[in-house]
C-alpha cells in the first residue's frame, strides 16, 4: 500500500464515527479537514470508495456520498480509470492551515493596489480621523450629555409595540411584498396632514419621500442635485455628517458663518454666486439654536431664485421647544419650488426605527423616487404601518 493511502485512511480510522449522526457527512469533514491542512496535498490519489468504506467501517454509499460532495465542491477531480485525486487548486485556499512547503504562501493585496471609487476616497478625506458611526459604544452611563439622543425611556414603548404586532399578525400578502419606493401612501398622506399643521408646511402627499433616517435624505439630495465641483453651501458651524455627503459627492463645499439670527445670507451674494444647493437649519441652528427671523428666511429665498439653487432645510428637531409654538418652517414660505424639507422619527421617537421624510417641490418627485427606488428599493412595510397608525 503507498503511504498516501496509509496517509489519507489513518484519521478516518481513528477518528470515532458518532452512528448517531450523518455518516456521510463525517468522512466528507474528515476528508476536507485533511485536505485543507496539507495532509492530503495537491494531486495526491485517494483510496477507492470501497477500500475506504472497509478501512472506515462504513457502507460504500457513504463514501460515494462524501467523495461525491467533495468532487461537486472543487476539492476532488476524477480521471476514467486512475480514481479521485486532490484537486490542484483549490475552493478555498484562504482557509488552508499549516501550509506544507511546497505550497506557495498567499499574498494580500497592500491597501494601496486596492482600488476603490472617487467617492469613497472623498468619503475618506472627509471623515478622516473620525468614525462614521452614530451607534452607542460602552457602558451605560447615569447621564448622557450626547446629542441627538431622545428620552428613550419616556417612549411609549408598550404601545409601539402592540401596534406593530398587530400590523405583524394581520397582515396581508401585499404587505408583505416589496412597497412602493416612495413609501406607503397611508403614512405618506399621514405625514404631509401631520407637517401642515404643525410647521405650516406646504405639500401634498405626492411630495413626501420616505427616508430610512434624515441621513438618507441628505444622500438622496446629493445624488439628484449634486454634481462634481458643484459649490453647496453649509453652516459653520454646521452638522458635520452632511459636510461629509456633500463632500463625498464631489461637491465644493463653502462654510458661511451664522450669527445669533442663523446662517449669514448676506455673505451669500458675494462667496456663492454659482452654488446649486444651500443646507440649513433655521429653526433650530445645529448647533447654536439660532432661530432665523421672518426677514432673513425671505432673503434665503430671494438668493436662492436669482441664483438657480434649491435650499435644504433640515428641521431635525422641531417637535422641541422649550416653550410656545415653534415658528413655521422655511419651506410654507417658499413659492417657487425651491426649498427640499426634511425631518426624521429618530430624535421623537427612537434611532433604530430608522424612518424619516423628505418633502421635495412637485417638480422633482419623480426624480426622487426614481433614486430612492435604486438606493433600496423602499423602506421597511410593517414599520411604515405601524408608524401611521401610532401618529393616529
Amino acid at each position: 500500500m503507498a503511504p498516501f493511502l496509509v496517509h489519507a485512511v489513518v484519521p478516518l480510522v481513528l477518528i470515532r464515527l458518532d452512528r448517531e449522526r450523518v455518516l456521510a457527512e463525517q468522512v466528507y469533514q474528515a476528508l476536507r479537514a485533511d485536505i485543507l491542512a496539507g495532509r492530503l496535498a495537491s494531486g495526491a490519489r485517494l483510496p477507492s470508495t470501497r477500500t475506504l468504506a472497509h478501512d472506515a467501517g462504513v457502507s460504500r454509499n457513504v463514501v460515494l456520498i462524501a467523495y461525491g460532495r467533495l468532487l461537486d465542491e472543487g476539492y476532488l477531480t476524477t480521471r476514467r480509470g486512475a480514481g479521485s485525486f486532490v484537486a490542484p487548486e483549490l475552493p478555498d485556499d484562504l482557509l488552508r492551515v499549516g501550509p506544507t512547503s511546497a505550497s506557495r504562501p498567499a499574498r494580500k493585496r497592500s491597501p494601496a493596489a486596492v482600488r476603490v471609487s472617487r467617492y469613497v476616497r472623498r468619503a475618506f478625506d472627509a471623515t478622516r480621523g473620525v468614525e462614521v458611526s452614530w451607534a452607542a459604544t460602552g457602558a451605560p452611563v447615569a447621564y448622557d450629555f450626547r446629542y441627538g439622543r431622545p428620552p428613550l425611556p419616556d417612549f411609549p414603548y408598550a404601545t409601539w409595540c402592540r401596534l406593530l404586532a398587530r400590523r405583524a399578525r394581520k397582515a396581508s400578502a401585499q404587505e408583505l411584498d416589496y412597497g412602493p419606493p416612495e413609501g406607503l401612501p397611508a403614512l405618506r398622506a399621514t405625514i404631509a396632514d401631520y407637517l401642515g399643521r404643525a410647521r405650516g408646511v406646504v405639500c401634498h402627499a405626492d411630495q413626501v419621500l420616505i427616508v430610512n433616517g434624515s441621513q438618507q435624505a441628505l444622500d438622496l439630495v446629493a445624488r439628484v442635485l449634486v454634481e462634481p465641483k458643484d459649490g453647496v453651501v453649509v453652516e459653520e458651524p454646521c452638522y458635520r455628517p452632511a459636510r461629509v455627503v456633500f463632500a463625498a459627492a464631489g461637491a465644493r463645499v463653502l462654510s458661511v458663518a451664522v450669527d445669533r439670527d442663523g446662517l449669514r445670507v448676506d455673505r451669500l451674494r458675494a462667496r456663492a454666486r454659482r452654488c446649486r444647493l444651500a443646507y440649513v437649519t433655521p429653526s433650530h441652528q445645529f448647533p447654536t439654536g439660532a432661530v432665523m427671523p421672518l426677514a432673513r428666511r425671505l432673503e434665503l429665498l430671494a438668493w436662492a431664485d436669482a441664483s438657480g439653487a434649491h435650499v435644504l432645510e433640515d428641521d431635525y428637531d422641531s417637535e422641541y421647544r422649550y416653550g410656545g409654538r415653534p415658528i413655521e418652517a422655511l419651506q410654507g414660505l417658499d413659492r417657487r419650488g425651491t426649498v427640499l424639507y426634511s425631518g426624521t422619527f429618530s430624535k421623537v421617537m427612537f434611532p433604530a426605527l430608522r424612518l424619516g421624510y423628505l418633502v421635495v417641490p412637485e417638480t422633482l418627485a419623480k426624480a426622487f423616487r426614481t433614486a430612492k427606488a435604486l438606493a433600496d428599493a423602499g423602506s421597511p412595510v410593517l414599520s411604515q404601518l405601524a408608524l401611521a397608525d401610532f401618529i393616529g
